[in-house]
């Protein structure tokens, strides 16, 4: 696992669930965690790199901890540049439909739902007990963070963020870079970069950030 944050904590408690394998370690980048462990699992850093520590930690597949889009985004290129595989999360209390497509490095925590007709891109984070209607499409490195609502047919862009008990109603698109808050609820397109909050959501600023 990459990242040893509350939300690597969160993904290991998921993979450590699962019994479909095992965490064989823990890569920060920041050096002074190294040594110290989370839920049970150790934390390397390694200056030589991510490949230098799979051959010396034997694993083939990573799974990322980190809920920044951008740096979620920068460490899934790194782990494919280094002939390694991202790894889907999904946690045992999810329910994902039979009719849903998962692309890779798919992080889905408990309690979530994603029905019938949705499209899951590479590398997005559905967090926990959000719930993801029928036909929905959610590009690469999006987040649906916690107790976020997505009803039928709404599409997602790449980057962008739903934040915690957000709803967006149907049919909707919440365009890339954009940043839907905590609450909001959504009943039109939200533009490309935009930020909104509040009930009805209306634009309050612009989400400036971009992938490096």
């Amino acid at each position: 696992v990459w990242g040893a944050g509350g939300h690597g904590k969160v993904i290991v408690d998921a993979l450590l669930a699962s019994e479909s394998c095992s965490v064989v370690g823990i890569l920060d980048d920041d050096k002074t965690k190294a040594g110290t462990k989370v839920l049970g699992v150790l934390v390397s850093h390694s200056a030589a790199g991510l490949k230098a520590l799979s051959e010396t930690l034997d694993f083939n597949h990573v799974a990322i901890g980190i809920g920044d889009n951008y740096t979620r985004y920068k460490k899934f290129q790194q782990v494919k540049s280094c002939g390694l595989k991202p790894m889907d999360v999904i946690h045992p209390s999810a329910h994902i439909s039979r009719f849903v497509e998962l692309g890779v490095g798919v992080t889905i925590l408990a309690g979530a739902v994603i029905n019938p007709g949705t499209v899951i891109e590479d590398n997005v984070c559905v967090n926990t007990a959000a719930s993801i209607d029928h036909d929905n499409y959610l590009e690469a490195s999006c987040h649906i963070f916690p107790n976020a609502t997505l009803t039928g047919g709404v599409r997602v862009g790449q980057f962008a963020y739903v934040g915690s008990g957000a709803v967006v109603a149907p049919n909707l698109v919440v365009n890339k870079y954009s940043q839907v808050g905590a609450g909001a609820v959504v009943l039109k397109d939200v533009l490309e970069g935009a930020l909104v909050a509040g009930v009805p959501a209306v634009e309050i600023g612009k989400q400036l950030k971009r992938p490096q």
